[in-house]
């Protein structure tokens, strides 16, 4: 129906651009040769042909110049100027036509037909934009909502137009806006009552029943001090368009989230040498229903792959990527259902498929779930990514890009550690094959499946008590697409061996994060929603680190990303000692296998005893044993990158 309204208004523009054009030449005819007694030839029997031709070169300049995508009850300056170049365009072309054809129409004729066919397309368009004001004035119920508009430049004067609908329920009453040469001015007949320090004062005065920020360059400071006005006042807030919005026309009035008060600079990235490195190539990615996995998948068919293959355990998510893609995508990617764990399965889509570039996403990576199976840890995120490995040197693959974490480094977990060793595992087999072997170390991102973020919304929801483990935990936090970006450039980079850490910014309080929550919630942390700490859970530690002490990190050509020297190790042991590792997989004593990682991993600190009690009773209880795990499929091979709380 709105494709329909559109179109419709679409025609209507047409429709009275061509009587403007009608109407100003008979009105020109009259003014300039109505009182000759012999008016030139071609201005007697030709005006019809006058008008049809001069309508359709101003109609395809107005087509050019797109004066008929914007809607009449938005006309604005923007569109007034667009209109008017787009005319004055149009009598060049027109003047020119006439006097190269010699068609006997003057140019002060031509000229006069433009000037008025231009002020009769912008009175008619002016004129919709003041009856739909009008009407929606006098039509609004009591019941709309009193808003307050943050930012009275572009965006808050398209926003105040979209909210003259009488069908959004909302009007416009006061601007706010801290440009002080804007302070006490009308815009569409609604004050600018001053700069947010009074901002309190005018929801007070007005009335104000929501503040929308119409500022889509807002920073965190900016964001933060209108949520905290907000939450005093008791007031809603949300905000319209954000950075990323290139046309208003689609633009939104949303929730602040939590990725824009954690935003940070914008990610350069190099398209080209991502392009050149993606481009026209055979790409896999295992974990590719996970988060991180799934956003791989949609940058890498963006960048126009060859192929891409999907590999994933879960099959759940395979679905729903599968109908997320399907539509853009169809025929571009094909879906594979197997573990990474399977050497056979493995064989079979490398047989089939023959990828040329592997991204390795995917792992068990959530830290308490793994405390409590701290072997399926090892054959998901070691073993696993072995199976993987020597698949691509078996096939010739050109790069195999592993996704690892900031716990690898001096993990206090397993999951940590079998990262690590993960990372020690691809730098060992980049000597021994022709295939580049790289890994890509990053912290936590917002909004994955099973992070910190998820899980708090929830208990917010539930009018909490928010459970922190303890006042002091920091994490670093990224958004998926930043650090994918990243992770596709750190790939392109990559000549085998490295290790890439990404850029993540300043570390975040977990206390911090949760009160940002609660108050883009609209209550007040501690008052409304209660935070309670709950210690630190076996494997945790308050502050993650993003190298080894040892490592030699320099930078690269991207600012974001920083490479590591590898450190030096005994290769020969190293594949000694992972034999004897997955022997000690069906060790009856769990500690066999944690002393084995403590080899591989010597600044590996954890409490095995705990580790090992804590595994055993939960396949006592049947409650999170590791067949029970594997069977139901519903964390193994997810790609998931997840954050302890």
């Amino acid at each position: 129906m709105d494709k329909l309204k559109k179109r419709l208004s679409q025609i209507a523009f047409m429709l009275w651009d061509l009587l403007a054009v009608a109407l100003s030449t008979f009105a020109m005819y009259r003014f300039r040769y109505s009182n000759l007694d012999n008016p030139p030839y071609a201005m007697q029997h030709y005006q019809t042909q006058f008008i049809l031709s001069t309508f359709a070169v101003i109609f395809l300049v107005n087509l050019i110049a797109g004066c008929y995508r914007s809607v009449w009850k938005h006309m604005g300056l923007g569109d007034s100027l667009r209109q008017m170049i787009s005319s004055f365009v149009s009598f060049v072309i027109l003047a020119v036509g006439h006097r190269w054809l010699e068609t006997g129409y003057m140019f002060e004729f031509v000229a006069g037909v433009c000037i008025l066919s231009f002020l009769l397309m912008i009175l008619g368009r002016f004129s919709i934009r003041l009856v739909t004001a009008t009407n929606a004035r006098f039509s609004r119920s009591a019941g709309d909502k009193r808003v307050l508009i943050y930012g009275a430049g572009e965006a808050g004067r398209f926003l105040q137009n979209k909210l003259s609908s009488p069908h959004e329920n909302m009007r416009p009453v006061v601007f706010i806006d801290d440009d002080e040469s804007l302070i006490g001015k009308r815009l569409g007949g609604i004050k600018i009552y001053g700069g947010r320090q009074q901002m309190k004062e005018a929801i007070k005065k007005y009335f104000v029943d929501e503040v929308i920020v119409a500022i889509p360059t807002a920073d965190r400071e900016t964001l933060e001090y209108v949520l905290e006005v907000c939450r005093q006042m008791k007031c809603p807030v949300r905000r319209f368009g954000n950075i990323a919005d290139v046309d208003l026309n689609t633009a939104v009035v949303a929730n602040i989230n939590l990725e824009e008060l954690l935003r940070r600079d914008s990610v350069h990235l190099n398209m080209q040498t991502v392009r050149d490195f993606i481009c026209g190539k055979v790409v896999m990615v295992t974990g590719g229903a996970g988060s991180i996995g799934s956003e791989i998948c949609r940058q890498v068919l963006s960048f126009g792959c060859a192929k891409l293959v999907i590999y994933d355990f879960n099959e759940n998510g395979l679905f729903y990527i599968d109908a997320e893609l399907k539509e853009k995508y169809a025929g571009q990617y094909c879906l594979k259902l197997g573990s990474v764990r399977d050497s056979k399965r493995l064989k079979e889509v490398f047989d089939e498929t023959k990828p040329q570039i592997i991204f390795h996403a995917a792992a068990h990576k959530h830290v308490p779930m793994m405390e409590i199976n701290p072997r399926e840890a090892i054959k998901n995120n070691v073993f696993g990514t072995l199976n993987v490995a020597n698949a691509a040197i078996m096939h010739g693959v050109e790069k195999m890009i592993l996704i690892s974490t900031d716990k690898a480094v001096n993990p206090t977990n397993i999951m940590g550690a079998s990262k690590r060793i993960a990372e020690m595992t691809i730098q060992m087999l980049n000597g021994l094959s022709d295939t580049d072997f790289a890994a890509v170390r990053f912290g936590n991102v917002l909004g994955s499946n099973g992070s910190v973020v998820p899980t708090f919304q929830k208990q917010i929801e539930r009018g909490g008590p928010v459970t922190v483990t303890h006042p002091d935990m920091r994490r670093y936090f990224m958004t998926i697409p930043e650090a994918v970006q990243l992770v596709l450039e750190a790939g392109a980079m990559a000549n085998g061996g490295e290790i890439f850490v990404l850029d993540m910014g300043e570390p975040v309080k977990i206390y911090d994060l949760a009160c940002d929550l609660i108050k883009l919630s609209g209550l007040q942390p501690n008052e409304d929603i209660k935070i309670v700490f709950t210690g630190l859970r076996p494997g945790d530690k308050l502050f993650e680190e993003i190298s080894l002490k040892d490592e030699n990190v320099t930078k690269t050509s991207n600012a974001k990303i920083f490479v590591m020297k590898p450190l030096e190790f005994d290769q020969s042991d190293f594949a000694s000692e992972i034999k004897t590792l997955q022997s000690t997989l069906d060790s009856e004593d769990i500690n066999d296998m944690f002393n084995e990682v403590r080899r591989l991993v010597p600044t590996f600190e954890h409490d095995d005893i705990q580790a090992a009690d804590t595994e055993t009773g939960g396949q006592e209880e049947g409650s999170a044993g590791a067949n029970d795990s594997q069977s139901k499929g519903a964390v193994d091979d997810r790609g998931e990158q997840t954050d302890v709380q």
